[in-house]
């Protein structure tokens, strides 16, 4: 079975000699090689970016209380609901052929 974690892919990256300092001092706080350092902080970095922009946050609490309770308890579908229901039964049913 292939092991997941091997390292094949290279990646070379040019920095000013501050971000080199600063790196190499961050590093040795954590003890960790220059490699496995930068890895991690990619990591946590590429983790922060992605959570910040696929986390719902237009909703405070009310917001979520009244999307739960409408979920709980859904209201009575609108005649134009009822139609559009009905027009895509009749185009699913008219692909099925």
């Amino acid at each position: 079975m292939a092991n997941d974690n091997l390292k094949h892919d290279v990646l070379r990256i040019r920095m000013d000699s501050a971000t080199l300092q600063l790196l190499e001092r961050a590093r040795q706080y954590v003890d960790l090689d220059r490699s496995k350092f930068i890895r991690q902080s990619i990591r946590e970095k590429a983790d922060a970016v992605i959570a910040a922009h696929e986390q719902t946050t237009c909703f405070n609490n009310d917001d979520w209380l009244r999307f739960f309770a409408l979920l709980d308890k859904p209201p009575e579908p609108t005649e134009r609901m009822k139609k559009a229901a009905a027009l895509y039964q009749d185009i699913v049913s008219l692909h099925e052929l």
